[in-house]
């Protein structure tokens, strides 16, 4: 005779599973989950608790997002570049603070690379150091990256080389000038770094026409999802490159996110943030400091080959035609055209990081014959 077998009963789900479960009964009726027919009430049954249980670890997972940011610095200090002597860069700190962080060159090609390359956001150049034949380079560096701010200062030196050193600086187009010498001009170096008083950026720029455009007559941008609005502002980052990465930015399973953008009718996260690292690319182009190689470095391309052949692929162009043909405004004008307008409607009430019913009739996208477009014509 066999002893009997005692299997240990099946735990119980949690409290936050049998809500979602009820949710989705609720909206879907006993045989639908996520808009798929089941004919077994068991399948569907089944299902609906699986759907349950994915839905609350990805709440748990965007909670665990959010306490992160906020035990993170809520804002990141701009970075000057400096081109300064050793009492200088002393007193530069001192001020700086926690309104900017320093980094120190000796030269102003060290300067030029910092921006160059991204590293820095800004430059601070003494005027006890500008020599009639650093005038060339300097001009270089202000009319070759115009979105970075180039800030002179008059410490230490006497009026007589001070007066002079400003008409150097002057004919190089550096537009401002902050006169260390006296009490009130370490604040206007700290007002000259401000947020208020830097080039707006242009994930800024471009999340607030995006939201603009989606804004209806009756009702403010800031009524859209929150979800939509992350998605967005997370996909103009310039670092980012990838949907999976993007994914994990808004604590989403990279295949739940892509079958809710299809469910929803919507064009794939892969190809907004490929049209939305063009818009970049175009923009940053803008700059005739920066080279391709540049570029692509900042941008974060595994190589500038890499990045020309995305660019290839998506417009025709080669990254040189590209760069002629489009400015950072025509691209953000084309990711508006084809990438938010046509689905207005939807985006308004989408929000990829919760359950939404499923669109059965999916609208007709944009196909990549019509990207395909983007190298006919110099955009307007």
């Amino acid at each position: 005779m066999y002893a009997p077998i005692y299997q240990q009963p099946a735990a119980q789900p949690s409290p936050e599973v049998l809500a979602y479960e009820r949710e989705i009964l609720a909206a879907e009726g006993p045989y639908h989950v996520e808009g798929r027919y089941y004919a077994s009430h068991f399948d569907a049954e089944r299902q609906r608790r699986w759907t349950a249980e994915r839905m609350v670890r990805e709440a748990q997972r965007r909670a665990e997002y959010v306490a992160r940011n906020a035990t993170a610095t809520p804002a990141v200090r701009p970075r000057v570049t400096t081109w300064l002597t050793p009492r200088e860069r002393q007193r530069v700190d001192a001020a700086g603070g926690e309104h900017f962080a320093s980094i120190h060159r000796d030269t102003l090609a060290g300067v030029r690379a910092d921006l160059t390359l991204g590293q820095a956001d800004t430059a601070l150049v003494s005027a006890a150091l500008v020599g009639p034949s650093d005038v060339p380079a300097l001009t270089s560096l202000v009319r070759g990256l115009p979105a970075c701010t180039v800030v002179g200062l008059v410490t230490d030196t006497d009026d007589a080389r001070a007066l002079a050193a400003t008409l150097l600086l002057g004919h190089a187009g550096v537009p401002q000038l902050v006169d260390g010498r006296a009490p009130s001009g370490w604040q206007m170096l700290r007002g000259a770094f401000g947020s208020t008083r830097l080039p707006r950026s242009f994930q800024r720029d471009a999340l607030a026409a995006i939201l603009s455009d989606l804004g209806t007559p009756d009702a403010s941008a800031a009524e859209l999802p929150a979800g939509c609005m992350r998605f967005f502002r997370a996909i103009f980052s310039p670092r980012l490159a990838t949907a999976k990465v993007l994914a994990t930015d808004l604590g989403v399973c990279s295949s739940t996110l892509m079958s809710r953008f299809y469910r929803a009718g919507l064009p794939s996260p892969k190809r907004y943030i490929a049209t939305a690292r063009l818009a970049w690319a175009a923009h940053l182009a803008e700059s005739p400091a920066l080279s391709v190689a540049a570029i692509a470095l900042r941008l974060d391309a595994s190589s500038p080959q890499s990045f020309g052949r995305t660019v290839r692929t998506m417009t025709g162009l080669t990254a040189v035609q590209f760069r002629e043909a489009y400015t950072g405004a025509a691209m953000l004008d084309r990711f508006r055209a084809t990438l938010v307008a046509p689905f207005r409607d939807t985006l308004r009430t989408f929000d990829p990081l919760t359950e939404q019913p499923a669109t059965h009739v999916r609208p007709r996208a944009q196909t990549s014959a019509s990207v395909s477009t983007l190298a006919t014509g110099r955009a307007a």
